[in-house]
């Protein structure tokens, strides 16, 4: 491989894609059994945007209360969510994980026999069935990751925030997530005009009052200038002189 050969940038899915990636779940396998689990792992990726090492060796007990806590197994970095309904809905209905050795397995997607790397390439197996289904070009799971980040940043989310959410440091966020949007460009440009519309309104009575000031200036210059012709006995005024 040629050196400092960088990835390409991966671009955030659009909505449609998006739905078409979890309508995909429902026409890979053989049954009920694949394409649940393809579409609680597929709505894990979309609501939490956690790896797929994380999804496959995900545990029962960290999801409970409407949360969902785990530390990232890529960094360690504790990530705490809540969960959206659509994903609740998804892993209550889970089938046990086949090969299980109990009803009580404590986890969503992995039976516990084996070895971790099996369970998450069965997992990644499983995503890239769903993608090629899907037909959405250069569909990946940490394409999900790219779509949080610019969904959190477009809203008006901090990096510190979206680095909380993705369980990475700001510096990583910056590097790889903060990507040009439109929504995140038409966020920009309504702050700009808010601000100058707040400022147009703080200058306005500093200009009233400068335009007063000007008027009763030029007043006071006209009437200066202008000849007064009073009678003699006017109590103000000059006298009109004596033919």
């Amino acid at each position: 491989m040629p050196r400092n050969l960088e990835p390409a940038d991966r671009e955030p899915y659009e909505p449609n894609e998006v739905m078409r990636i979890i309508a995909a779940c429902d026409q890979i396998g053989r049954g009920a059994y694949e394409r649940l689990r393809a579409r609680a792992m597929v709505l894990l990726l979309r609501y939490t945007a956690l790896r797929i090492s994380d999804v496959a060796t995900l545990e029962r007990d960290r999801v409970r209360n409407g949360e969902i806590f785990v530390r990232t197994t890529k960094n360690g970095k504790p990530v705490r969510l809540p969960v959206h309904a659509d994903l609740q809905a998804a892993l209550d209905i889970l089938p046990l994980p086949r090969g299980a050795s109990r009803p009580d397995c404590p986890y969503f997607f992995w039976s516990g026999n084996g070895s971790t790397q099996a369970v998450i390439r069965d997992a990644r197996r499983t995503l890239e069935a769903v993608y090629a289904a899907s037909g959405v070009e250069g569909a990946c799971s940490h394409r999900f990751r790219h779509t949080l980040a610019t969904e959190i940043l477009e809203m008006g989310g901090t990096f510190e925030e979206a680095a909380d959410i993705l369980g990475d440091t700001e510096a990583i966020v910056r590097k790889h997530y903060a990507k040009w949007s439109a929504g995140r460009q038409a966020r920009i440009s309504e702050l700009l005009a808010r601000i100058w519309h707040a400022k147009k309104s703080c200058m306005q009575p500093q200009e009233n009052e400068k335009a007063k000031v000007v008027d009763l200036v030029r007043f006071e210059l006209t009437t200066s200038s202008m000849p007064w012709k009073r009678a003699p006995n006017c109590a103000t005024g000059p006298f009109l002189p004596l033919l």
